[in-house]
């Protein structure tokens, strides 16, 4: 189209809508030929789009309407073209759900990946538009894992299928109002997707600002990029929640950077220079800068630097006020209500009481008080090894020379005058306060791959333990540790085997939770504890990730290569009810994983068939097509479901029935359509055997018309589940077979 534009003698004014980035070099040089009179960017701004096409038209606007017109209008509207659109929309989805399919199935070709890319892409760019943003936010990460580089695996396939099945999910619901507006049609915040910050990447690098936008969103950050500050400042009313700002002081970063910390919350920033000049970082440091780093920087370290400042307490630091003047109490409460949490005190003898209940992160006291002085307060904290790293600041109305020496001797921290300024008091708590959450983040941060390390860890898993026992509510705990993790440091390097304990750490990070546990405790082991899971569950969130990190790709000393880990999964209460009791059962479970081949997550208590005569298994599979096969035994390996394969139904028929049975399955999944004895034959068979009391049949078929399922159900198939399926739902029916 722009070919044919650009052929015309006088081409109309264009109007350009682009995704946020650089566009392809073929695309670019024909925008540059054409010259358009205006680039919009991803996400689409209406009213912007309508005054840019007003003036190119040489109309004028239209009016604002009023609100509750406005909402009601634009909302007709946008239902009125997504009912002509559904259909064709809901077929670019069976594009991505042929392509996964065709990719379990091993017979993805470039062509057929391209185009269902080509289908994502056009999803991203189209139903956001109707009021589906997730269903736009999915659509862009199958464009992105479709787009990649490589050559795709199973968990490509696995996590494109389940793509595609939550796209599918939300186009069929009624969309949402149009971005931007509220029930009343006034202007909303934009939406956030629950733990997935916003990062706005500035630089004139175009392929730098992609490179670093492709590394945020592997870490799950939101992205915008722009490539001058004039274009950033567009960008500020998204909120973004930290940005890299590359240093050019005549494009006017400078001045950006002042706004990015102007901003209400103040937007956490750090800056690349091209040199290391000192005048840069103290003008950098004068107009709020967070961090400082030089070019040329590997995308993961600027990353690296970023991710510290999106992290947030979990809540509110407290602050323990003493003081025997009612007056001075309200006052600190008052000017302390932005800072922390302010519990206060009138009378010291219930000090250590209210210590205990409050657990404060800095303690507030005065000097003169009766009963008991303040400076006695404070050697009693500085004597008690729990209390004495707490930060204490004296608020007093004594400032002579003795008063001073003898706070600081007590062990006192800082001391404010009375009467005090608020913004002061505020000031000087709030970075006391800064320092608590650096030290206790240095303390109990692992600094290689940025999770908890063991000390960190250890108090909030006995806390969700605590909870559990109290709200009667499962946890599991998992054992994890990379597979022969010596022989990479041997060969490879220990640079090598640092870069690969970092990107499991954050490979953890981002398949868990954030009320999950996840803690580095030494070398190659890392412990997750998982609140409101029972071992199932925890077995298959484990084994998703280990199905990720098969696909992940270590490069060193010019070769490329990968690693695995095994875990072992416990129970509470079932393993234990504390920490040292559930850890030494998902560490004995480890040991049976590492002894049955290494590459699996397997539960407590787990064990591998060994001996003569009758075995038995979680899952037998019988299916003829030797490729499904294969891909569901290597999922229910990675779990630890022990399993076995045959590929005809009277195989099948023979070995589980009979006066002496030579195998016994908890679970069977039944293809249908096999050659010789179908599986209702074979379903028929176990039924006469009166086998199905204690195995549950799970029918595989494409043939998925109301009579086939009725009548595999009537014979006693416990589920039954249509071809093409998602791998992960049929798991999920698995597992709920096996509980029954």
């Amino acid at each position: 189209l722009l070919d044919a534009l650009s052929q015309a003698g006088e081409p109309p004014p264009l109007l350009v809508l682009a995704p946020a980035g650089a566009p392809p070099p073929a695309l670019a040089e024909a925008l540059h030929r054409l010259r358009p009179a205006r680039m919009l960017y991803h996400p689409l701004d209406r009213e912007a789009l309508a005054r840019e096409a007003a003036a190119l038209l040489g109309v004028a606007a239209a009016a604002p309407q009023t609100a509750g017109a406005a909402r009601g209008a634009l909302g007709a509207a946008v239902a009125g073209v997504w009912q002509r659109f559904r259909e064709p929309v809901l077929r670019r989805v069976d594009a991505l759900e042929g392509a996964a399919m065709g990719l379990l199935e091993g017979r993805l070709d470039a062509e057929t990946r391209r185009a269902a890319e080509r289908e994502a892409h056009k999803l991203a760019g189209s139903v956001g538009t109707f009021g589906f943003g997730e269903a736009s936010r999915l659509s862009r990460e199958a464009e992105t894992l479709l787009a990649g580089p490589g050559a795709l695996g199973q968990a490509d396939a696995l996590r494109l299928a389940d793509l595609a099945v939550a796209i599918r999910r939300e186009l069929t619901a009624d969309p949402a109002a149009p971005a931007g507006l509220d029930d009343e049609g006034a202007a909303a915040e934009p939406v956030r997707e629950a733990g997935s910050p916003l990062l706005l990447i500035v630089d004139d690098d175009r392929e730098l600002a992609e490179r670093l936008a492709m590394e945020a969103s592997g870490r799950g950050m939101r992205t915008v990029v722009a490539h001058g500050a004039q274009e950033a400042r567009a960008c500020l009313p998204r909120r973004p929640d930290a940005a890299v700002l590359g240093l050019l002081p005549a494009d006017g970063t400078l001045e950006l950077l002042r706004a990015l910390g102007e901003q209400e919350p103040a937007v956490p920033t750090i800056v690349l220079a091209g040199s290391d000049d000192f005048a840069d970082r103290v003008e950098v440091a004068r107009h709020g800068g967070r961090g400082f780093l030089r070019k040329p920087q590997s995308p993961a370290r600027v990353v690296d630097a970023v991710e510290p400042l999106l992290r947030r307490p979990r809540q509110r630091e407290t602050v323990l006020a003493v003081d025997d003047d009612p007056a001075v109490l309200e006052g600190v409460r008052r000017v302390l209500a932005g800072e922390a949490e302010v519990r206060t005190l009138g009378d010291p003898l219930g000090f250590w009481e209210t210590l205990e209940s409050a657990s404060p992160d800095l303690v507030l006291l005065d000097v003169d008080m009766p009963s008991v002085s303040g400076l006695e307060l404070c050697r009693v904290l500085r004597n008690d090894p729990r209390w004495q790293s707490v930060p204490i600041v004296f608020l007093t109305a004594r400032t002579d020379a003795d008063t001073v020496a003898a706070v600081f001797r007590a062990g006192a921290d800082d001391f404010v005058s009375k009467p005090f300024v608020g913004p002061e008091l505020a000031a000087r708590i709030r970075n006391r306060l800064e320092r608590v959450r650096l030290q206790r983040s240095m303390a109990e941060t692992d600094p290689l791959t940025g999770v908890a390390n063991r000390r960190g860890s250890e108090e909030v898993l006995e806390r969700l333990l605590r909870l559990a026992t109290a709200q009667n509510e499962p946890f599991a705990l998992g054992v994890v540790d990379l597979d022969l993790f010596k022989a990479v440091n041997d060969v490879r390097g220990h640079a090598a085997g640092d870069e690969v304990l970092a990107r499991v750490g954050r490979l953890l990070q981002k398949r868990f939770r954030s009320e999950d546990v996840v803690a580095r405790w030494g070398g190659e082991e890392f412990v997750i504890g998982m609140y409101g899971m029972d071992r199932a569950d925890g077995v298959q969130r484990l084994a998703e990730a280990l199905e990720v990190l098969r696909e992940e790709k270590f490069h060193a000393r010019g070769e490329a290569f990968s690693v695995t880990l095994s875990g072992g999964v416990a129970d509470f209460p079932a393993d234990g009810r504390d920490l040292a009791s559930l850890y030494r059962a998902a560490d004995a479970a480890l040991y049976q994983a590492k002894a049955a081949g290494r590459d699996r997550i397997v539960p407590s208590g787990w064990r591998p068939e060994h001996g003569e005569g009758q075995r038995s298994v979680d899952v037998l599979v019988v299916e003829d097509d030797p490729a499904i096969a294969r891909l569901l035994q290597h999922a229910l390996e990675t779990r630890g479901y022990r399993n076995e394969w045959v590929s005809s139904g009277e195989t099948a028929a023979g070995l589980l029935t009979g006066d002496n049975p030579a195998l016994r399955a908890r679970v069977v999944l039944l293809d249908v359509d096999l050659p010789g004895l179908d599986g209702h034959g074979v379903l028929r068979r176990l039924s006469e055997a009166r086998l199905l009391d204690r195995t549950r049949v799970i029918m595989l078929t494409v043939r998925t018309h109301e009579a086939e399922v009725v009548r595999a159900l009537e014979l006693g198939a416990w589920d039954h589940v249509s071809k093409p399926f998602s791998v992960p739902v049929l798991l999920q029916r698995i597992r709920r077979a096996l509980r029954a």
